[in-house]
């Protein structure tokens, strides 16, 4: 049995493939297998896999039809037969001691998930500039710092709640495959769905009776212009971030433990997170459909006496309390004028509407019957 099943959904990413595998396949941990999952991609990623593997019979590649990045994920967690598993996603890059810390940390300390942090990397700046910890600098941030936790603490996520904020980054931890298949936990298969790494973690995160920290930046997050990644939408696929917020919602219910306070601050907080940059980002004329999806996500909080906005700032706390009071008026006009400020011909604010006309002469207007209409 290898210590580490490493699983590798592939689509593609032929531009940055082999640069990916040849970072897992020079693990100072060798008892690994690497599982590339091909999950039907149209480039040549699936022939360089076949490719290493000829050359390296540690290497075992699956060849299916497209079924998106949770189907691909779920095919590796099938065909593993390590002690534990990671996932690599294949425009990534990581540590070469990554998998030996992890596994000799899950080990020692004998755990269901070990997490590790992570850099952004972008290869087209300067070799000095292109890996930079996550957000590691950023006071408003600083909780998803990996460096504040201790490598010698064992905790679940009722003892120390914190990780329900950081973001998924499912990729960072490796997990002991018995624990997965004992709690039948797979990450969510829709195909046209995004961001199933966030019901995933949550409920990795619910259900583990040991969880432990390797304190370093282990994995290296690609982040480049023209990957297609969610930073550079604006379309109506960021809606799909509120939905796997409900998922999760949906996961905390299940397991009995919606109502645990503790628990309950730190997820809405993290749903805060993950929702306000894409739903300032988003074309205006998605805009009022996610602000009704925020609204549904987060309407229960306005009976409940016992949530405190223990981590929101004001700020962060208004604008879900807009949410929950279905004050679109209020909220999104505010977002527009400041997003467009710059390029605004005429601001007009009556009793009856407001509305603004951009430097396209394109006018957005919102009155209290109306969404948000783009006029020209």
């Amino acid at each position: 049995m290898p210590k580490i099943s490493i699983i590798m959904p592939t689509y593609n990413v032929e531009n940055y493939f082999r640069e990916c595998i040849e970072s897992v396949i020079n693990q100072t941990l060798t008892d690994i297998e690497i599982i590339p999952v091909d999950d039907g991609s149209p480039d040549n990623c699936g022939k360089i896999m076949d490719e290493y593997a000829a050359k390296d019979s540690r290497i075992k590649p699956i060849h299916k039809s497209n079924g998106g990045y949770g189907s691909a994920v779920n095919a590796g967690i099938d065909a593993a037969t390590g002690e534990y598993i990671g996932i690599v996603e294949t425009d990534d890059m990581i540590h070469p001691t990554m998998y030996e810390k992890l596994y000799n940390q899950a080990k020692q300390h004998n755990l269901d998930v070990c997490k590790c942090g992570f850099n952004t990397f972008n290869s087209n700046l300067p070799k000095s500039l292109q890996i930079k910890p996550w957000l590691q600098n950023n006071d408003k941030y600083i909780t998803q710092n990996i460096k504040i936790f201790s490598p010698d603490k064992v905790f679940t996520i009722f003892d120390d709640p914190r990780l329900l904020i950081y973001h998924a980054s499912i990729w960072s931890n490796i997990y002991r495959k018995e624990f997965l298949i004992k709690n039948n936990i797979r990450v969510n298969a829709t195909q046209s769905a995004s961001y199933q790494d966030f019901p995933f973690m949550v409920e990795v995160m619910l259900k583990a009776k040991s969880i432990g920290i390797v304190p370093e930046n282990l994995y290296n997050w690609r982040r480049e212009f023209g990957m297609g990644s969610s930073t550079e939408r604006n379309d109506s696929r960021l809606l799909i971030m509120a939905e796997q917020c409900e998922n999760v919602k949906t996961i905390l219910k299940n397991n009995n433990v919606y109502e645990n306070e503790q628990i309950k601050e730190y997820i809405y907080y993290h749903f805060y997170l993950a929702n306000i940059g894409f739903y300032l980002s988003i074309q205006p004329k998605y805009q009022r459909e996610y602000f009704d999806r925020l609204h549904n996500l987060f309407k229960e909080l306005k009976n409940d006496a016992n949530f405190k906005y223990k981590l929101f700032n004001k700020k962060e706390k208004l604008f879900v309390q807009k949410c929950i009071n279905n004050s679109y008026w209020s909220c999104t006009f505010k977002i527009l004028l400041k997003k467009y400020r710059r390029n605004l011909i005429r601001f007009r604010n009556t009793k009856e509407e407001k509305y603004l006309i951009i430097f396209n002469k394109t006018i957005y207007k919102i009155n209290r019957k109306e969404n948000i209409k783009d006029l020209a």
